[in-house]
């Protein structure tokens, strides 16, 4: 089995050791290493390591697999300070949100002797911090997989066995598609929460408005707890493709605003607003459903009555000629939003 050194213990770092010691059962062997005692010290409490180490070129030393669980930006430093300590084929992997610069500093920094292979666990899971860390979280979820041209088969398949390791699945993604996808969904609502705290906070009603705090600002601004230096490391090595998102979000936010601002339209059922608020609702009703990759066909139309039913709809009405003549009606789409009630 691979010996393993995790850099940056922190919530994600410390859930990967986690992970790994439960399911290998001690068959390898995990260092640990963080620019932070007390951080190192936890993680060994929480049996996230077998050992910890305190000098970052002894961490790597004897390690098959280097797991980089910094923030991104720090991903460059980490790169050159461990380049010359690297074995020959050791494995270097990360955790970060954004690929495409990662991939750049890993070919300039990394020797030639040892590989690397972008990946990013896409957990989903609501962690904000060390204490929360659990093995668990890797469960069934989905990992992202980015590794370079260049990448021999052999490492490769050493970060695919940690995924698959931990009872997670890896998903191979192009870099520029992983940044996006990256940006929409963990860059935008970072953006949104740290947007929306900051005006309502810097209200001069801030600490009476602060009363009506409940779940749905809670929600809102929960990424917004973050940890700053986390969060800016992030949005600045994927700035490009989060800008792309901010310009969707704000085009958005001023369709909404013109709809607000006509006193006609914003009680219209079919207007910018009500459709907004209907096309957000179905969406996220697919996603719940575990269909947001099967887009609604726009062109759909209603199934034809036969002739026989159209001739009864007449006299008894469309629902008792439809039973009459054994017809059936189509299920109910639960994700498709009823504007009856908007009236």
């Amino acid at each position: 089995m691979p010996n393993y050194t995790i850099i940056g213990l922190g919530r994600i770092g410390t859930s990967i050791g986690m992970a790994i010691r439960s399911h290998q059962g001690g068959k390898s062997r995990v260092i640990g290493y963080d620019a932070d005692n007390k951080t190192q010290t936890v993680a060994q409490q929480m049996g996230a390591v077998d050992a910890v180490e305190w000098n970052l070129d002894k961490a790597v030393a004897d390690a098959d697999l280097v797991i980089v669980a910094t923030p991104a930006g720090a991903l460059f430093d980490v790169f050159d300070a461990i380049g010359p300590h690297l074995k020959q084929d050791a494995v270097v992997t990360d955790t970060s949100p954004a690929k495409r610069a990662v991939l750049k500093w890993a070919d300039e920094l990394l020797p030639s002797h040892a590989s690397f292979v972008g990946s990013n666990p896409l957990t989903g899971a609501s962690i904000s911090e060390q204490k929360d860390a659990s093995g668990h979280i890797f469960h069934n979820s989905k990992w992202a997989v980015v590794a370079p041209p260049s990448a021999p088969q052999h490492a490769i398949r050493a970060v695919t066995d940690l995924i698959e390791g931990v009872g997670a699945s890896p998903v191979f993604m192009d870099p520029h598609e992983h940044d996006s996808f990256s940006a929409a969904t963990t860059g935008l609502p970072a953006v949104i929460a740290t947007v929306v705290m900051n005006a309502v906070s810097s209200s001069p009603s801030w600490s009476e408005i602060s009363r009506f705090v409940g779940a749905d600002f809670d929600k809102v601004t929960t990424p917004a707890s973050a940890d700053p230096s986390s969060s800016q490391s992030a949005a600045a090595t994927n700035a490009d493709m989060l800008v792309h998102w901010i310009d969707q979000l704000v085009e958005r936010l001023q369709s909404l605003r013109e709809g607000l601002a006509d006193e006609e339209e914003r009680f219209s059922t079919d207007g910018v607003l009500a459709d907004s608020f209907v096309q957000a609702w179905e969406q996220r009703a697919r996603l719940e459903a575990g269909i947001a990759d099967r887009r609604p066909m726009t062109d759909e139309r209603a199934e034809l009555p036969s002739s026989g039913e159209s001739m009864m709809g007449l006299f008894f009405g469309n629902r008792v000629a439809r039973a009459m003549t054994g017809g059936k009606e189509k299920k109910k789409d639960t994700t498709k939003y009823d504007r009856r009630k908007m009236r």
